[in-house]
C-alpha cells in the first residue's frame, strides 16, 4: 500500500478509537463492573424529636440557656434536613399535656407546625401514651383531619389531619386484634430500602384514663416489633428503625455516640429483645438524655437516643448503608439542643403559627386571676413535698369540701410565676382538662396508697397531699415505711371515713395507685382548671406559698 492512501489518512482516527476502545476495556469496564457490584454507601440522616407535647411556645432552659419553641426548633430543624435522604421522626406525645397555645385548640396548632415544616422531607411518628388523652376518635380525627362535632377555633379550616406517617406495631384494636396504624413503614433512602416500626409502652393503661382506651390494648413491645422483621426482611430491607415510646435516662455528655454508658430503666430490656436485625431506636417518654449503644437479642449493638423533651433538643443520627446488603455498616448521633439565644433569626413560618394560636386564646389565656409574691415552684424537698403541689391538692379539697386530697406530682407541668397570674399560667399547671370528684376512704386505706408511693413496680410520681400530714421512715421495709399520719392535725383512725378529693385520672388507679378504685361514693366536681383558678381568685393577694412539712422524712 503506497503513502498518502485514504487508508494512510484516516489511521490517526482509527488509532484514537482504538485507544478508547483499549481504554474502555482495560480500565472504564472494571471501574463501572466495580461500581455496579459495589456501589457508594448510602449515607441517611435522621432528626428525632421525642414528647414535643404542644410545646410552640419558650419558656424552657437547658443547662442555664433557653431552649426551644416552634420558631426556634424550627430554624434548626429547617438548617439540618437540606441533605438528600433526611428523615424527621417523632417517637411519641407529639401532643398532649400541651400549653393553651395547643391545648385549648385540641392540639392543631401542633400538628400544623409539623406539617409546614423542612418542606417534602418525610415525617414518620409513633403514638406515644399523651396520644390518647381525648380518647381514640379524636386521635383519628388529629390524624386524619376534618373538623368533626368541635367548637373550636381553625386556624386552617378545615383542619387537614396530620400530614406525618404515624406506625404502631403493639396498639390494637380489641374488636379483632389488628393494629390502629400500619405496624411499619419501607421508605426509599436514596435508593435503598429503610423500615420504620412504632410501639407504645405497655404501661400506658395505668397512666390513662381507663375510658380513653377501653377501645384498644397495648401488646408487649418487643414481640410486637419483631413480629414484623421477617416480613420487612422478605422485601430485602435490613436496615431497621424503631420509634419506641419507652425510655430510660443516661449520664448526659456532648458530641457524638460514645461507646460504653450508663443506661437504665425499660428501654433496656425491650433492646435486650429486639430482633438483630434491629439497627436504631429511637426513644422516648422519660423526657431523659439517651446516646449509647446497646446489645439486641443477637448481641449486635443498636444505636439509642432520646433527647429530652418539650422540643428542647432533637437527636441527629448519621447512618450509612451498603446498598449491596441494605445493612446498616456505620451509625452514630448526637444530641443538639436547640438554642434559642444562638440563633440569628428563628423560623418566620412558625412564629406566624404561633402568633395566630395566641390570638385565637388570648381573650381567655390573658385574663388576671391574681398575683403571687414570689414564684410557686414545683421543685420538691427531699421527703417529697413542694409548694406547687400543697397549692393544687389545696384546691382540689376546697372544691370538693373534703377532708384531704391527693395530686399525683406528675400532673404538674409549670410553675407558677412571680407577679400577676393569669388564667394561662394556671392552665399550663395542669393542661389535662381532668374532673376533680371525691369519694369516701377508710383511714386504712389512706395509709394503704401513701404506702403504694413504695411499691413495685414504682409509680412514676409521688403524691402531693392536702388536710394531712405524714412521716415515713426510708429504712423500712415497703410497705411499712409510713410511721405517722394526721388529718386535721389529729391522729388518724384506721376505721374512720374520710372524704378524699383528687381527679378521675387518679381515681381510676393511675399511677399504680389502685387503692383509690376501693373507694365509695363517688361525687363529682369541677375540671382541675377550675378548682385552681377559683381557689387562687380567692386567697389573699399577693399570694406566698411554701412547702410547710406535710411530707416529712424520719431521722
Amino acid at each position: 500500500m503506497t503513502s498518502g492512501s485514504p487508508i494512510d489518512d484516516k489511521s490517526p482516527w482509527l488509532q484514537v478509537i482504538a485507544g478508547f476502545l483499549v481504554l474502555t476495556i482495560i480500565v472504564l469496564i472494571p471501574i463501572g463492573l466495580s461500581w455496579y457490584l459495589h456501589p457508594a454507601p448510602v449515607h441517611v440522616r435522621i432528626l428525632a424529636v421525642n414528647d414535643f407535647h404542644g410545646q410552640l411556645t419558650a419558656g424552657k432552659s437547658l443547662s442555664g440557656e433557653p431552649v426551644g419553641s416552634a420558631p426556634v426548633l424550627a430554624s434548626y430543624l429547617n438548617a439540618a434536613a437540606g441533605r438528600p435522604a433526611t428523615f424527621i421522626a417523632l417517637p411519641g406525645d407529639i401532643v398532649g399535656a400541651s400549653p393553651p397555645e395547643s391545648g385549648l385548640l385540641l392540639d392543631e396548632p401542633t400538628i400544623l407546625f409539623w406539617n409546614g415544616l423542612a418542606g417534602d422531607c418525610p415525617q414518620i411518628a409513633t403514638f406515644g401514651n399523651h396520644e390518647f388523652d381525648r380518647g381514640t376518635d379524636e386521635l383519628m380525627r388529629m390524624v386524619d383531619g376534618g373538623n368533626g362535632a368541635t367548637n373550636i377555633t381553625h386556624l386552617v379550616d378545615p383542619y387537614p389531619g396530620a400530614a406525618m406517617e404515624y406506625v404502631s406495631s403493639n396498639v390494637v384494636w380489641r374488636v379483632n386484634d389488628t393494629p390502629i396504624a400500619a405496624p411499619y413503614t419501607i421508605r426509599d433512602a436514596g435508593g435503598v430500602g429503610i423500615a420504620f416500626i412504632g410501639a407504645t409502652t405497655i404501661e400506658t393503661p395505668s397512666i390513662q384514663k381507663p375510658a380513653n382506651i377501653e377501645d384498644i390494648a397495648f401488646k408487649d413491645e418487643a414481640e410486637s416489633i419483631n413480629r414484623y422483621i421477617p416480613e420487612i426482611q422478605e422485601k430485602g430491607v435490613h436496615a431497621i428503625i424503631v420509634l419506641l415510646h419507652e425510655g430510660g435516662s443516661q449520664d448526659a455528655y456532648d458530641g457524638p455516640t460514645r461507646e460504653g454508658g450508663n443506661v437504665t430503666g425499660r428501654i433496656t430490656g425491650i433492646v435486650a429483645g429486639l430482633d438483630p436485625d434491629v439497627d436504631l431506636v429511637l426513644s422516648a417518654h422519660t423526657h431523659e438524655f439517651t446516646n449509647a449503644c446497646l446489645e439486641n437479642a443477637g448481641g449486635r449493638s443498636v444505636l439509642v437516643t432520646q433527647a429530652y423533651s418539650y422540643g428542647k433538643a432533637f437527636a441527629d443520627i448519621e447512618l450509612v448503608i451498603d446498598p449491596a446488603t441494605g445493612d446498616v455498616t456505620h451509625r452514630t448521633a448526637e444530641i443538639v439542643p436547640a438554642y434559642a439565644n444562638r440563633l440569628s433569626g428563628t423560623d418566620p413560618g412558625a412564629a406566624a403559627l404561633l402568633e395566630r394560636a395566641r390570638d385565637a386564646v388570648r381573650p381567655l389565656t390573658e385574663r388576671v386571676v391574681t398575683s403571687a409574691s414570689a414564684s410557686i415552684t414545683g421543685q420538691a424537698t427531699g421527703a417529697g413535698e413542694s409548694p406547687l403541689g400543697n397549692l393544687v391538692a389545696d384546691g382540689q379539697r376546697a372544691a370538693m369540701q373534703a377532708d384531704v386530697a391527693f395530686i399525683t406530682t406528675g400532673s404538674l407541668r409549670a410553675d407558677i410565676p412571680q407577679g400577676n397570674v393569669t388564667w394561662g399560667d394556671l392552665y399550663a399547671v395542669q393542661p389535662f382538662a381532668s374532673t376533680v370528684l371525691s369519694m369516701t376512704l377508710t383511714g386504712e386505706q389512706i395509709r394503704d396508697v401513701l404506702e403504694q408511693q413504695w411499691q413495685t413496680p414504682l409509680p412514676p410520681h409521688n403524691l402531693a397531699v392536702s388536710g394531712l400530714s405524714y412521716t415515713f421512715d426510708d429504712g423500712k421495709p415497703a410497705g411499712e415505711k409510713i410511721t405517722e399520719i394526721r388529718v386535721g392535725g389529729a391522729p388518724l383512725e384506721p376505721g374512720a371515713n374520710y372524704t378524699a378529693a383528687m381527679v378521675d385520672f387518679l381515681a381510676t388507679g393511675g399511677d399504680g395507685y389502685t387503692v383509690f378504685t376501693k373507694g365509695v361514693n363517688p361525687a363529682y366536681g369541677p375540671l382541675d382548671i377550675d378548682a385552681l383558678v377559683t381557689y387562687m381568685g380567692a386567697l389573699p393577694e399577693p399570694i406566698g406559698v411554701k412547702a410547710e412539712a406535710r411530707i416529712a422524712k424520719a431521722a
